[in-house]
């Protein structure tokens, strides 16, 4: 029998699990070898010895909440190739009793479809989308020692190392990149024992299989990628040495000088050098995005980068470079400037403000388009920024553009230029634009949804051919430039509208990283707030120790139209202002507490009051309903009524 195998034929269930469950028992109370198991059963339960799991437990955990799920369904290139197969795949298991799983590389749950009543049975044990289902989480398990052992497996009841799972029987057979051999993650079919089926194992072999097939063609296209990148990272850093690694240490490609600095001729001589497994341990173990280290045997130091399509990462850049001691060193190639460092300087702790820095640290070293929305003075500019500081363009231009503030006759000389004579008035020698300025960096184009119609053409054809056309010319000129682009307007809303361009609008969101407005960043408030206090009370040499709770208190129930920008002047405001040590109430700009309070003040004023009040906002906001709307917090159909009530004229 195949030592995949769990059992044969359906007439040996009750005996064999019955048979499981003495040796189960035996090796939790005696830690004996257990006699008729299975080799790669026994080698797994004494992992999960190892591991110190506990064979008593009764379900997995959740490991991946719902951002992180949407995220891996938007951007897993498996989860891409493989949710049509698995869509079919569970077609043709209903009503058979048995669950579709696929599982990523870490053994986490991300498609789950099948049996209603098995699915509800299944949840017991947290067999659930987002679940952690590897050997170090949840013992043996098909999904968790297939991707242990690289081998398809069937699991079936005792043969669980925890006692939560002895119920069902489950077989996975992993998946793996044709090009490396890599496993990206497993399909698994889970049913309760007693409906055991011994070809289950044949069918996760099989769909494994076409999900392998329809993989092939993003590998390739993956290895065209990292060849490209590496191209043009060598362009830009010429004479270093530089090794592009995937995600097995295969090496893709390397420079003439790693090559000498490693003393070998060819790379196939690689494997040969003392102390390559060091780089490989610290390679394949690696958590974060850009990485340095000293190799004592090589004596070299290290620098890591990471290479990403649509936020996975799929190889290594490595920079060598030849040091007799662990010392940093400094060279126009290396960006010791650690990128970590750079992003933990971007104040906020809330869990929706660190979801987005988190994909922001996954696309920097790439060149792919980001689109950044968000509402006005939430920080776009210095996402953009941060992102250019962090990717491998930082020693070049970074160049914003408000698309908003410039006049719409002069927006298309102000991004490609014009040759001379093109304009009257205009400068005798022609003008460079900001693409070409911006070559070899990074371009933002701030409040792209002003841009005007006719101009979007012009920009996409940038966008698609890499070249600029300067005004009065017909020469195309080759510009190497990453396109950064914000916005606070609903650019969907827009297209519908027919004032933004569909084509546009894919080819700048490639990514697109959402800022949270303040009002959802609650405890971000307060760490905001004492940085800024820190920050003017230096600025304007006062000493003010600290704000009082009220003010806080206040802040929390502040709507923050202007978001960070509009809390950045009350502080500075509050500091001018404060005579005492600790910021008051009192301090605050007038227009905020009038504001913020006003909704409270209409609930609780007396009619006359209440009449006044609106008529002075009507006044103050020159008659735009909308803003008084706003800054009374009150829907404008609850004004218009009002209005209506007292007689109120707009003008």
């Amino acid at each position: 029998m195949s030592p995949y195998l769990a059992f044969h034929s359906t007439s040996e269930l009750y005996g064999k699990m019955k048979e499981l469950e003495n040796l189960w028992e035996k090796f939790v109370l005696t830690n004996s070898p257990p006699e008729k198991l299975r080799y790669l059963i026994y080698e797994s339960w004494k992992r999960c010895q190892e591991y110190e799991v506990d064979p008593k437990k009764k379900q997995s955990a959740i490991s991946l909440n719902n951002d992180q799920l949407l995220e891996i369904m938007n951007h897993s290139r498996l989860f891409e190739a493989a949710v049509q197969i698995m869509d079919d795949l569970s077609k043709q298991i209903r009503g058979t009793g048995y669950l579709a799983t696929l599982c990523d590389s870490e053994g986490r749950i991300i498609y789950l479809d099948g049996d209603q009543k098995v699915l509800k049975e299944a949840e017991l044990m947290n067999f659930l989308i987002g679940a952690d289902w590897s050997e170090k989480a949840i013992g043996t398990n098909a999904i968790g020692t297939s991707l242990a052992t690289g081998h398809p497996v069937q699991i079936f009841s005792a043969e669980h190392y925890c006692q939560g799972c002895h119920p069902w029987i489950c077989s996975s057979a992993p998946i793996k990149d044709p090009l490396t051999g890599r496993i990206l993650g497993v399909v698994d079919l889970t049913g309760l024992s007693f409906e055991a089926q011994p070809h289950t194992l044949g069918i996760a072999t099989m769909t494994a299989n076409f999900i392998q097939k329809r993989y092939k063609e993003i590998s390739y296209s993956t290895l065209q990628y990292l060849h490209h990148y590496f191209t043009q990272v060598v362009k830009r850093k010429n004479g270093e040495a530089i090794i592009l690694f995937d995600l097995s240490f295969n090496i893709i490609n390397g420079t003439e000088k790693a090559l000498k600095l490693l003393n070998i001729q060819h790379w196939q001589q690689i494997g040969s050098i003392p102390g390559i497994k060091q780089l490989q341990n610290f390679l394949l173990n690696q958590v974060h995005i850009c990485k340095e280290s000293y190799l004592d045997q090589l004596k070299l130091h290290v620098h890591v980068e990471e290479i990403n399509i649509q936020l996975e990462r799929i190889g290594f850049l490595v920079y060598l470079q030849p040091q007799q001691s662990k010392d940093i060193v400094s060279s126009p190639g290396f960006c010791y400037d650690s990128s970590h460092q750079k992003w933990s300087e971007i104040i906020g702790q809330s869990e929706k403000f660190q979801s987005t820095i988190r994909k922001c640290q996954l696309v920097a070293p790439t060149s792919a388009s980001v689109l950044i929305t968000g509402e006005s003075g939430t920080g776009k500019e210095r996402i953009a920024r941060t992102l250019h500081q962090t990717s491998l363009r930082h020693n070049s231009p970074f160049l914003a553009i408000n698309c908003g503030s410039i006049p719409k006759e002069l927006m298309a000389s102000e991004l490609f230029g014009y040759e001379p004579g093109t304009f009257t008035g205009g400068n005798s020698r022609g003008k460079r634009g900001k693409f070409e300025e911006a070559n070899g960096g990074t371009l933002f184009l701030d409040e792209i949804g002003e841009m005007p119609l006719d101009l979007q053409v012009h920009l996409l054809r940038v966008l698609q051919e890499k070249e600029i056309v300067r005004l009065g010319s017909s020469h195309p000129i080759p510009v190497d430039v990453r396109i950064i682009a914000a916005t606070h307007q609903n650019i969907p809303k827009l297209i519908q509208e027919g004032k933004f361009r569909t084509d546009l609008y894919y080819r700048l969101n490639v990514v697109e990283l959402h800022i949270p407005p303040l009002r959802e960043r609650d405890h971000d408030i307060i760490l905001l707030t004492e940085h800024f206090l820190k920050r003017f009370s230096t600025k304007y040499n006062k000493t003010i120790l600290s704000i009082d709770t009220d003010v806080i208190s206040f802040f929390k129930t502040c709507q923050w139209p202007g978001n960070i920008r509009e809390l950045e002047n009350t502080i500075e405001h509050a500091v001018l202002f404060c005579l005492t040590n600790k910021i008051t109430l009192s301090d605050l700009p007038r227009s905020l507490l009038e504001k913020e309070r006003a909704p409270l003040l209409l609930q609780s004023s007396p009619n006359n009051e209440e009449k006044s009040m609106i008529i002075r906002y009507i006044e103050e906001a020159n008659g735009n309903l909308s803003e008084v709307a706003r800054r009374l917090n009150i829907a404008r159909t609850t004004l218009y009524r009002k209005m209506d009530k007292y007689g109120i004229s707009k003008h």
